[in-house]
């Protein structure tokens, strides 16, 4: 089901070869279309790679093909009306139990691969491409031009693709964070029906002025996740780095190269304890990303900063998210050792997002909605 909407949407192209000795029908092989950045995949060697395999699949099924139909010229381009008719044969013949003809089947295999070719290719003025030339011969009129051969569905962009992905993403996001909800307000409504009963009269509690705290995991650990909580904010410890801007700056710049470098190494034992600094002394700035961005870590660009920001913002979006969840994860160590179950984590996740909230409300920092977003991401949840 997953292979079929990623199919559907795009972000899969299926190329076909012809089957091994002793089959009948085809073999099917998957292309990714999903790419870090679409509007430039020149520069990411998946791309590279994907396109010279293309590429070299396609030098092979042009001789392929023109030997199985008999053409004098085995380099000669295909072409596309010719694969129209080997589609439809491929189609009717393969929805009863005939044995597909060789064409047919070298035709459907170039289609596949034509489509595909033309995903990766990424331009709108395809048939001038050198390249593709050498493999097809195009003479569809402009209103069939954009409709791949094998599904007849309209080609998308890599950029297009690229936005479906991160809507289905989001999609299924909701959902996870909507059954949560529900599991979450079941858990609470059953717990509460129990604790009225057993603590009618029970006058300590009132001390509690958030239901969450009355339920198993609120009494377990609810106090250790307000201390922590309001150890983070601490008032002292962030004037106290707010001293040593330049150290600061010193610090930001390194590990943002630890970053560019091996995201994954800002969680190492050497540079934790910069994560946590760089973190206080952000929770104590009124100030957001983009100042960060200029003072700290590119302040010695030639171009105005106001043009050259947005070409790094989602970078050091990520960057600052990851160093904030090494932060997260140093400070609530202690409950993430026991809770270990997913559900469990994302219930823990909710619930500190919501002591945060109760426990700061309108004090909250600017870079507190940073460490917010990177509690979301730690537990799999989405709360924006």
């Amino acid at each position: 089901m997953i292979i079929d909407l990623l199919l559907e949407i795009q972000a899969l192209s299926r190329i076909y070869t012809i089957a091994q000795k002793g089959k009948r029908d085809l073999e099917g092989e998957f292309i990714s279309n999903i790419f870090s950045d679409p509007n430039n995949p020149g520069g990411i060697s998946s791309y590279i790679s994907l396109r010279t395999l293309l590429e070299n699949r396609l030098n092979h099924q042009v001789q392929q093909y023109n030997m199985n139909m008999n053409k004098s010229n085995t380099t000669m381009s295909i072409p596309i009306n010719e694969l129209h008719g080997h589609v439809k044969t491929y189609r009717d013949l393969s929805s009863g139990n005939i044995t597909v003809s060789h064409k047919a089947q070298h035709g459907y295999v170039a289609a596949s691969l034509h489509d595909a070719y033309l995903t990766i290719l990424n331009r709108t003025d395809w048939w001038d491409d050198r390249t593709y030339m050498k493999y097809f011969f195009n003479e569809d009129d402009s209103s069939k031009r954009n409709l791949n051969l094998v599904t007849r569905a309209e080609r998308l962009s890599l950029f297009l693709i690229h936005n479906n992905m991160k809507a289905v993403i989001n999609f299924f996001q909701e959902i996870a964070a909507a059954r949560l909800r529900a599991r979450q307000v079941e858990a609470e409504e059953a717990m509460e029906a129990r604790t009225v009963e057993n603590i009618r009269n029970d006058e300590s509690s009132i001390k509690f002025s958030d239901k969450l705290l009355m339920t198993p995991f609120g009494k377990q650990y609810g106090a250790r996740i307000d201390s922590i909580i309001t150890d983070i904010f601490n008032n002292e410890r962030i004037t106290a780095l707010d001293k040593d801007e330049d150290g600061i700056k010193t610090l930001a710049a390194s590990l943002y190269q630890v970053y560019k470098a091996l995201p994954q190494s800002l969680s190492m034992n050497q540079n934790i304890d910069m994560c946590m600094s760089l973190v206080y002394y952000l929770l104590g700035m009124d100030f957001g990303i983009k100042k960060f961005t200029e003072v700290f870590l590119y302040n010695d660009k030639k171009v105005p900063f106001s043009r050259f920001f947005p070409e790094v913002k989602d970078d050091v979006d990520e960057f600052l998210t990851r160093v904030f969840i090494v932060f997260f994860e140093q400070n609530f160590s202690t409950i993430f050792r026991i809770v270990k179950s997913l559900d469990m984590k994302q219930y823990a996740c909710a619930f500190i997002i919501k002591r945060i909230y109760l426990i700061k409300g309108e004090e909250l920092p600017t870079f507190g909605f940073f460490l917010i977003k990177a509690i979301a991401r730690y537990g799999k949840i989405k709360v924006f």
